[in-house]
């Protein structure tokens, strides 16, 4: 399963319209990960940290998805190069 006890889940959507006409929704649902040296049990994030990821995540699809028509929109949601950008832009906000 996905969702686990002691992390936070950030879930975030956004429309967006392909080069070639078509209106997209996107959905993406993210957990906060405990770092190596942590000590506590739970990872929780803050509030303003969640509003941050959210934000981000979003600019992050909308550009993607945005500027791209939608049969290579289905090409980069396969290897999910996608969230792997959103790991890499947010890692330093939480």
């Amino acid at each position: 399963s996905l969702v686990r006890k002691w992390h936070t889940m950030i879930q975030a959507h956004v429309d967006v319209k392909t080069t070639d006409g078509y209106v997209v929704r996107l959905f993406v649902i993210a957990f906060t990960e405990r770092r190596p040296d942590q000590v506590s049990t739970n990872c929780y994030a803050q509030s303003a940290h969640i509003r941050k990821i959210r934000k981000k995540m979003m600019e992050i699809m909308t550009k993607e998805a945005g500027t791209v028509q939608l049969r290579e929109l289905v090409k980069k949601l396969i290897p999910e190069s996608i969230g792997k950008e959103i790991t890499k832009q947010t890692r330093g906000i939480f």
